[in-house]
């Protein structure tokens, strides 16, 4: 795109990730693939929230019912698995849109994000582990009812969704949007 074809938001939001990056000497997808990032990291605590603490989901499990089964959390476990989806998707549209939109795109976009949700499938592993097994050592530890037991699940999803960042750094660059000059090659 052009920069005088550009609107003036798009302008706006590049300049800014362009800056940063130039600023940091980092290349310019890699700023907007942490933006993105960080952008996906918010809406992922936000639908944890909602899931596991908040009274809108009242049909999920209570807290700590296990079920039977090995995990103590049954409510955590589907919370963070709902809230990393909800995350991965709002990731791809926005990497569609924006930060590898220069890219070779190959095949159709159902396509492109089944690899990409396929591809990242470490990513949301990692992160749904992470919480599920950080969380309650953080609360065996200082408590259920202290404030570090209640933010456990978000500390953990945070330890979670850094510990996932390289991997999906990897993987999309090299698989979901190649650069254009390796794809030529």
């Amino acid at each position: 795109m052009q920069p005088e074809l550009a609107t003036e938001a798009d302008q706006g939001l590049m300049g800014a990730a362009s800056a940063l990056a130039h600023r940091l000497r980092l290349p310019t997808t890699l700023v907007k693939f942490m933006i993105v990032g960080g952008i996906g990291f918010c809406i992922n605590q936000v639908f944890l929230f909602l899931f596991y603490d908040s009274p809108v989901f009242w049909f999920f499990p209570d807290k700590n019912s296990n079920a039977d089964l090995l995990h103590p959390d049954i409510r955590l476990l589907i919370s963070s698995i709902l809230a990393v989806e909800i995350a991965i998707i709002s990731q791809f549209s926005l990497h569609e849109g924006w930060t590898f939109r220069k890219r070779e795109r190959r095949g159709l976009a159902v396509m492109r994000f089944l690899k990409f949700n396929l591809s990242s499938i470490i990513s949301p592993i990692i992160i749904v582990l992470t919480v599920n097994i950080l969380t309650p050592i953080i609360r065996d530890t200082s408590g259920d009812d202290s404030l570090l037991g209640a933010l456990a699940p978000y500390i953990s999803n945070g330890v979670g969704v850094l510990l996932g960042l390289s991997w999906n750094w990897t993987l999309n660059t090299l698989v979901i949007w190649p650069n254009q000059q390796k794809a030529r090659t």
